[in-house]
């Protein structure tokens, strides 16, 4: 088997060519963020930037990475796992290689390439750096609840950066190019949500401001993008179950027969006075769905956080291979790890509990533990919760407090 310490230089040479951004010595904080959400982007698997940053060699770590790490480079350098990486580099003895066809094409791009680059020099002879100071970066919602439209003020004139982005929220699908002579933006948020918005030049996040999109109680929605469907806010704050149905749905004129929607009952407010390093949750859930479309009944129940997000996901016993448990930076996935604890029988309520302290997170189902490992460094502040369901359910209770 080949020593993994010689060939991870190489794949994150082909990273860091594939990205152009020049030197990794000169990486900044904001580029390996920005890295995490390129790899988070393409390859769906979460690279968290202190990761990145001991990779790379940015921080003291003397153990190897993992190998669940090292697949998801490969992946992000082109390469289906490290396994195959690996393969290409012993085949060639050098660095690794797509296919034997690809020779003959960088010869080909190199000849050009150089011609290119040749006269490119004699208009410019290096890659300019990001420069910039008394940068200006600061949100104001307009009003309460959703949707919500939120004023960004920015003042990036004196950097000498090409172009000017204000990216909602980790989603680089709401980037969206601002003008650098400008000092105001507009940007209208539809989901309830705890939102860490980005100001990027060229490509580097170099300021961010959290976004609290409150939703004034608990509201259910039918999810669609870019605008869900908002559900009357009064009979979710009322005594009693909270319930999505099918007359919600038909309502709507949503036809049942094809695939049923997900569905939210949320609530998001930046008082919750709830630390996630010791908290205590209980819920009381059923996914009420019979329709053939929704046979696997996947739910799941959202804590957010201002550090990130603990989303623990239920589905009928044989459906559990579709799901995914995400622990703050840490995403387990059903295709890959053993999550049959999470398959319930929604025949009746289901109670799931979560517990943090000490280090330590336990997610329970029924009284039987589905989950425990450590939760050293949390998700920050609990700013919100949000139960969904496939097609319609109940929230029978719901109860957050700090943990005794």
């Amino acid at each position: 088997m080949a020593d993994d310490s010689l060939y991870i230089p190489k794949c994150l040479a082909i990273i860091e060519e594939k990205l152009g951004w020049g030197k990794a010595s000169d990486w900044q904080q904001r580029d390996f963020e920005a890295l995490s959400e390129k790899i988070f982007e393409q390859t769906k698997v979460l690279l968290s930037p202190s990761t990145l940053k001991r990779i790379w060699g940015k921080t003291r770590y003397d153990s190897k990475p993992s190998m669940a790490t090292l697949n998801t480079l490969a992946q992000f350098a082109g390469y289906e796992n490290w396994r195959s990486f690996n393969a290409a580099g012993q085949q060639t003895g050098s660095t690794p290689r797509r296919s034997a066809n690809t020779i003959y094409w960088l010869i080909g791009a190199g000849i050009l390439a150089t011609a290119i680059i040749t006269s490119f020099s004699l208009y410019k002879k290096s890659p300019t750096r990001l420069h910039f100071e008394k940068l200006v970066f600061s949100v104001k919602p307009v009003t309460t609840g959703v949707p919500n439209t939120v004023l960004f003020y920015y003042d990036a004139s004196h950097s000498n950066a090409d172009s000017v982005f204000i990216q909602q929220s980790w989603d680089r699908r709401r980037r969206y190019k601002v003008d650098k002579a400008l000092k105001e933006y507009s940007s209208t948020y539809y989901f309830p949500g705890y939102y860490r918005a980005k100001l990027i030049l060229n490509d580097s996040i170099v300021k961010e401001q959290d976004v609290y999109i409150e939703s004034q109680g608990w509201m259910g929605m039918i999810e669609q993008y870019p605008i869900p469907i908002y559900l009357s806010k009064n009979r979710f704050n009322q005594p009693g179950p909270m319930a999505i149905t099918e007359k919600d749905l038909t309502g709507q004129q949503i036809d049942l027969k094809k695939e049923l929607p997900l569905v939210s009952i949320t609530k998001v407010d930046k008082g919750i006075d709830v630390a996630s390093g010791q908290l205590s949750l209980t819920v009381q859930l059923r996914n009420t769905s019979t329709r053939p479309a929704g046979i696997c009944r996947q739910s799941g129940i959202t804590l957010m956080g201002t550090e990130g997000i603990i989303d623990i996901p239920l589905s009928e016993p044989g459906c559990v291979g579709e799901i995914g448990l995400m622990i703050g930076m840490k995403i387990i996935s059903g295709k890959t790890a053993d999550l049959s604890a999470f398959g319930v029988d929604f025949s009746r309520d289901v109670v799931v509990t979560c517990n943090t302290g000490k280090g330590m997170i336990t997610i329970s189902l029924n009284n039987t533990i589905a989950y425990h490992s450590t939760f050293a460094q949390g998700i920050g502040r609990i700013v919100g919760a949000r139960v969904r369901f496939k097609g319609t359910g109940v929230v029978q209770k719901f109860e957050l407090k700090k943990a005794e």
